[in-house]
């Protein structure tokens, strides 16, 4: 067992995450004294540390932690946070081309414009960092008002609103279908 007791322990710190090994409870489930998987533990990250492994021990105490390295955190925040999908649902779109051309405007001016509840439909647009509130109307209700953002902008490669696309009578429809595809529609 003493040739194991060290790969036994990366075992348990690996299981432990993010609260990390106690030594007390190693002591106890290896049945040896703590004071040994302290040195061990100790040991094993001095090895980490000669190897230059990705991973590194840290001690807190008599709690051992096994972490990334900080020269790969970078890559470690980009995998736990992959970026958005660039699809929103046509009535995502249909709600983003009302609030970037009504601004600022209310949940309700925008299902008064498209005739049904936009609450998904706005919590999406919220999430997704293309539309933010921008205060509240004053009186009764104090309802929300919502304008783009400069995330909008960015998606939309325009350098303000000044860029949006004319709504001209005549081709309405069309100029707002290029103005959205720059944004992929869910099938």
């Amino acid at each position: 067992m003493n040739e194991d007791i060290g790969r036994i322990l990366e075992t348990l710190l690996y299981v432990s995450g993010d609260e990390g090994l106690e030594a007390a409870r190693a002591a106890e489930v290896l049945g040896i004294d703590r004071h040994r998987i302290i040195a061990e533990l100790q040991a094993l990250a001095s090895r980490f540390e000669d190897e230059g492994r990705a991973l590194t021990i840290l001690q807190f105490d008599t709690r051992f932690q096994m972490a990334t390295r900080d020269e790969f955190s970078t890559y470690v925040e980009r995998y736990a946070h992959p970026p958005q999908q660039k699809t929103l649902s046509q009535a995502a779109l249909e709600t983003l081309a009302i609030v970037a051309y009504q601004q600022p405007v209310t949940r309700t001016t925008v299902e008064e414009i498209r005739g049904v509840n936009a609450d998904h439909a706005m919590s999406t647009l919220v999430g997704k960092g293309l539309v933010a509130e921008s205060g509240r109307v004053k009186g009764a209700g104090r309802a929300i008002l919502y304008k783009t953002t400069a995330r909008f902008l960015d998606v939309f490669n325009l350098r303000s609103l000044d860029d949006l696309p004319s709504l001209e009578e005549e081709e309405p429809a069309e100029q707002l279908d290029l103005f959205l595809s720059g944004y992929d529609k869910e099938n």
